[in-house]
């Protein structure tokens, strides 16, 4: 018998393509972020001196110790803990100038403390021995614009050395001399709109009834910063010298007259483009000593340097790049040891590659009097080198 055959229904579906999973966009883009600003930051190092008296158990043993003709030695040591201390004792506004610009500061009033171990030894043998706090102050400007105080101040004592200074003093006193390096910053919570990635959080777009009709809520506002002070705004070009350039012939005197000697230039102009670390030294070695100006040698230090002016342009010289810093020191000659504090323009030029790089110095009196003036075309390219610091305001942002 046979049966009856029934059709399938339906029918046999394709086995799956894996398909991958979409990535999750990344780009950068504008993101809000909640920071520590620094508004200030200061690094101090000061010696301070202390007169600390000998427990009565110790002057005993140190007044017996003298009596038997025994030398009397002291050492200061640091224990682990506890630790230095730093706290602010009082805040003071005052406008100051800072580079011609009035800015409204916060003088603070520090005081530092540090717990100390004291040792006395008799013909260097333990005489005995003490523990004492040692404690000094200290002004110092921040910039603290209102309405920041004391709780936006951070101070940490980074290192701490104590010295006694002589034997015991009458009255048994011991003095100590107390050196401290502090690390002071402004901080305060802000916050900042910057470029960034993983970084999305949902907006604010639920709607919260006020609580009466009348109510609104205050402004947010930050504290602005305090330019002048901090942050130091980085050099737009930098240049580094280290030139001994024979045979030149410059001017000197009032009234200018030629002279005929070697010069010699070490300079390190906005090392890391930081303006504050600039340095430079300037020697001139008069060899023609037969004139009637007599022996002109001299050396110019420096005392400022201002953050260096970058040019690309020079009267009569081809140049891919140069500075121009300007400020005051003292030169001292060689043969008198006369001093006089003197204004300075110093420009570092350096041309096409290969082909002789330039220095000009001139300096000027406090009557505004030019007294020497040198303009050396002849450097040789390896001893002077300018060239570009990349700031923010050199990066080309972009979006997709």
């Amino acid at each position: 018998m046979k049966h009856p055959v029934k059709p399938i229904m339906g029918r046999q579906l394709p086995t799956p393509t894996p398909t991958a999973t979409p990535p999750i966009p990344n780009n950068l883009q504008e993101e809000c972020i909640r920071v520590q600003k620094v508004y200030d930051w200061v690094v101090l190092a000061n010696s301070y001196r202390n007169k600390i008296a000998l427990p009565d158990d110790c002057r005993a043993l140190v007044d017996a110790a003298i009596r038997a003709g025994q030398e009397i030695t002291i050492s200061c040591v640091e224990p682990v803990s506890p630790g230095p201390t730093c706290n602010v004792v009082s805040i003071r506004r005052e406008n100051i100038t800072v580079n011609g610009t009035t800015v409204r500061v916060g003088v603070v009033r520090f005081v530092f403390g540090a717990t100390v171990v004291v040792r006395i030894f008799a013909d260097g043998t333990p005489l005995c021995e003490f523990t004492t706090t040692v404690q000094f102050d200290q002004e110092v400007v921040l910039c603290l614009p209102e309405p920041l105080d004391e709780d936006n101040i951070v101070c940490r004592i980074s290192a701490l050395e104590c010295n006694p200074t002589g034997n015991v003093l009458l009255g048994g006193m011991v003095q100590l001399d107390v050196i401290v390096c502090v690390e002071i910053q402004v901080e305060a919570e802000v916050k900042l709109e910057v470029l960034a990635k993983f970084c999305s959080p949902r907006p604010n777009n639920i709607p919260v009834p006020s609580p009466t009709p009348s109510f609104r809520c205050p402004p947010i506002t930050f504290p602005p910063q305090c330019p002048p002070i901090f942050p130091v705004r980085n050099c737009d070009c930098q240049a580094s010298v280290n030139a001994l350039i024979p045979n030149v012939s410059i001017s000197i005197g009032i009234p200018l007259e030629l002279a005929v000697g070697t010069i010699q230039l070490i300079a390190d102009i906005c090392p890391s483009c930081d303006p504050s670390s600039s340095s430079f030294t300037f020697n001139f070695f008069d060899t023609v000593l037969t004139d009637l100006l007599g022996d002109q040698s001299f050396n110019f230090s420096p005392t400022s340097i201002s953050s260096p002016t970058c040019i690309t342009v020079l009267p009569g010289i081809e140049l891919l790049t140069g500075l121009v810093v300007t400020g005051t020191g003292v030169r001292t000659f060689t043969a008198t040891g006369t001093q006089e504090i003197l204004t300075y323009s110093l420009t570092l030029a350096e041309t096409g590659l290969g082909l002789p790089d330039v220095i000009i110095l001139t300096l000027t009196d406090t009557n505004g009097v030019l007294v020497f003036s040198g303009n050396i075309t002849i450097v040789p390219d390896e001893q002077l080198l300018v060239r570009d610091c990349v700031t923010f305001q050199d990066i080309v942002i972009t979006t997709p």
